[in-house]
């Protein structure tokens, strides 16, 4: 007789009951053993704190399963709940002590509920080709089989990739919920929001702004310092142009090499800007010429907003790096279209004309800010990964535990962004001028320009040309952190694929780039994803991509909201009045006609901030708890990544320590290590 020592550990961080109408069976190459019941009568501990970040409790439960003879190499734990079970609880891994000595891990990180039945896999990663066993290619045949029925694509529209398949979030498989925590977070935040802010009183205020002082008044409840550094600075024209390499929505500007055709500028235009004699055509080939251009938003259907017109323009903002190396604006045309109607302003325009102008630019980006740089190119497309991780990879595969913890909470982040952001009833479509048939509109047109360069930062910053400008940390800070990670996944991705042949014959591994590339609408060759994988280069590269696009890409727009879109005025989310077609009608009065209604600016705050908002639950780059690696090489190169992570933090603090306003969106314990929020 044989004894094999099993240790359950069940996270109490989930609403969960308990296992004791769970078996478990362990099978061996030379047999299994007999099933036994989870029950009361085990030794029992609860730890607490197990992780540092979330503050999860954990208990952990040890068993001894008997056994006539060994069962040889341990092969899976088979974790079974009876039909008569009521309750559910959360296995996130079980141990095993054979006779011999060995331990082995089996990570399990799922549900058990009514006649749940899983097989799990020791923690050493495998591709299909090592699965030599029958009864292991059948657990891996199996396991897919399920995630395929459970994860489901789903059409949401023809124009944008597709998402997982989900009435709402109770129709969610119980592995992707948000924790007990979170999720009470995020209710009580939703509801509560407005009344934290103070805002609560104007939920159905559907009239016009009096003054600035009101609005001041108004928006005074938890602004940080920078909010508050914004609404000292936003008319302020080295303040405006800053926001476009370091505010919310780095990501548009680019270098300007030649005057767009569609731009009504001449060097006679911007000579007063630029000063010291130089032109226009000399300042473009000195590299010192920028464009910013918002030509998504050209022609969409506006919303009409508590029975009032909105109105959308599509700027187009010429900048110029001056010798003090301040990046300032010296053009805008509001609309994509030259023409009489159509000006372009100028600093030197009267006050509220040029002010009237950049409000304008701010709305647009406010905007393209919020469906492109943050939901599509984050929230949408790290759904797409997920949901082929999720339907591609077992749990044994290498890359399904290099990449399922940056996927946490993901999926129902995303329902709900759905279902209370975008749809007709969500905030955006009720509040926004971009909203209601605006939005789709709009995300057809971004889903179809977005390329596989603009989502890999270095070859980003590189086709926009701003590889040299001074004073743009969001290149600065995720050009390093892109250089962290990839430093992390080559180590993880080499290690086990030992050569580019292994990449080349990893079915899997093709399956899942194939479901990205067909399902996320990524085949055009112009967009340049790759259809499949040939090195283990080229795959590394593109899981750095993925890793980059759910964590630091993420936090750069995600994290900034409330600090620059905190004062509605530097963020309007949308405009009463058209753009004015001629110079010199503009006023104080006019601007503040033209901002949004009391109770739509109201929602949009309270929208930004619960966006904004660390969660109770919240786990930096880096900081997941799972164990689902527990090789020597994979363990290492975790651990230098966390070093590496670290040292970049005291950097980037100290560097923000001469900075006004700092920027600490990239720092890494400030970067969420999925798409939570």
């Amino acid at each position: 007789m044989v004894i094999y020592r099993v240790v359950v550990h069940q996270e109490r961080f989930f609403l969960s009951g308990d296992a004791h109408r769970t078996t478990v069976q362990l099978v061996g190459s030379r047999g299994a053993s007999e099933r036994v019941r989870l029950a009361e009568r085990s030794i029992c501990r609860v730890l607490k704190n197990i992780c540092c970040c979330c503050k999860n409790t954990e208990e952990v439960a040890e068993y001894k399963v008997s056994c006539p003879a060994s069962l040889g190499a341990l092969l899976l734990v088979r974790l079974e709940a009876t039909a008569t079970t009521t309750s559910v609880w959360f296995c996130s891994e079980v141990a095993v002590t054979t006779p011999e000595g060995g331990v082995s891990l089996f990570p399990c990180y799922r549900f058990l509920s009514c006649s749940t039945s899983l097989a799990l896999r020791d923690s050493i990663a495998k591709f299909v080709f090592n699965d030599v066993r029958p009864i292991e290619l059948e657990q891996r045949i199996n396991e897919l089989t399920c995630r395929r029925q459970t994860y489901r694509w789903n059409c949401y529209d023809d124009g944008l990739p597709e998402s997982m398949k989900a009435d709402d979030v109770t129709s969610l498989p119980a592995e992707v919920h948000f924790s007990v925590a979170k999720a009470t977070d995020m209710i009580l935040t939703i509801s509560e929001a407005l009344v934290e802010l103070g805002l609560d009183g104007l939920l159905f205020a559907e009239h016009r702004w009096s003054s600035f002082q009101q609005i001041q008044q108004v928006f005074q409840s938890r602004r940080s310092q920078t909010c508050r550094l914004v609404e000292r600075l936003w008319k302020e024209d080295c303040f405006f142009g800053q926001q476009f390499l370091n505010g919310a929505n780095p990501t548009l500007i680019r270098r300007c090499t030649e005057v767009p055709p569609n731009l009504a500028v001449t060097e006679e235009t911007v000579r007063a800007s630029l000063g010291g004699g130089a032109s226009l055509q000399q300042e473009m080939e000195r590299g010192n010429v920028f464009l910013v251009d918002y030509w998504r938003l050209d022609g969409l259907t506006p919303n009409t907003v508590n029975r009032k017109q909105n109105y959308i323009t599509a700027p187009l903002v010429l900048l110029h790096l001056n010798n003090d190396n301040l990046l300032l604006p010296i053009a805008i045309q509001l609309q994509q279209t030259p023409g009489e109607g159509n000006p372009v302003f100028v600093p030197q325009d009267l006050e509220f004309d040029w002010l009237t102008a950049k409000t304008f630019v701010r709305a647009a980006d406010f905007s393209e800010h919020e469906l492109h740089a943050h939901f599509l190119r984050t929230h949408v497309m790290s759904e797409l990964f997920a949901m082929a991780t999720l339907r591609n990879f077992p749990m044994v595969h290498p890359l399904y535990k290099l990449l399922i913890p940056h996927f946490r909470f993901t999926l129902e982040i995303d329902t709900l962004a759905r279902s209370l952001l975008i749809s007709d009833s969500g905030t955006l479509a009720k509040y926004t001028a971009v909203g209601g048939p605006g939005t789709l509109e709009f995300l057809r047109r971004a889903s179809a320009s977005l390329t596989y360069r603009d989502l890999c930062l270095p070859d980003d910053i590189t086709g926009r040309g701003m590889d040299s400008i001074p004073g743009y940390y969001y290149r600065d800070d995720g050009l390093r952190l892109w250089s962290i990670i990839h430093r992390y996944v080559e180590a993880v991705v080499s290690h086990y694929y030992r050569g580019d042949g292994d990449v080349i014959r990893d079915p899997e591994l093709q399956s899942w780039i194939n479901e990205i590339v067909v399902f996320g609408r990524l085949g055009d060759e112009k967009k340049g994803f790759p259809k499949s994988f040939i090195s283990v280069s080229q795959l590394a590269y593109f899981v750095t991509m993925v890793i980059f696009t759910a964590t630091a890409q993420h936090a750069a727009v995600n994290n900034a909201q409330l600090d620059y879109f905190g004062w509605m005025p530097n963020a309007p989310v949308g405009m009463q009045l058209p753009p004015p077609a001629t110079k010199g009608r503009c006023s104080e009065s006019s601007l503040l006609a033209g901002f949004p209604d009391v109770n739509a600016a109201a929602h949009g705050l309270a929208t930004v901030y619960l966006l904004s908002k660390k969660p109770a639950d919240y786990v930096p780059l880096g900081g997941s708890a799972e164990r689902l690696f527990t090789e020597s090489v994979p363990a290492e190169a975790t651990a230098r990544f966390r070093g590496d992570l670290k040292l970049l933090g005291y950097e980037i603090r100290a560097r923000n320590v001469g900075l006004t306003p700092p920027y600490v969106y990239l720092e890494p314990a400030e970067v969420e290590d999925s798409v939570a929020r």
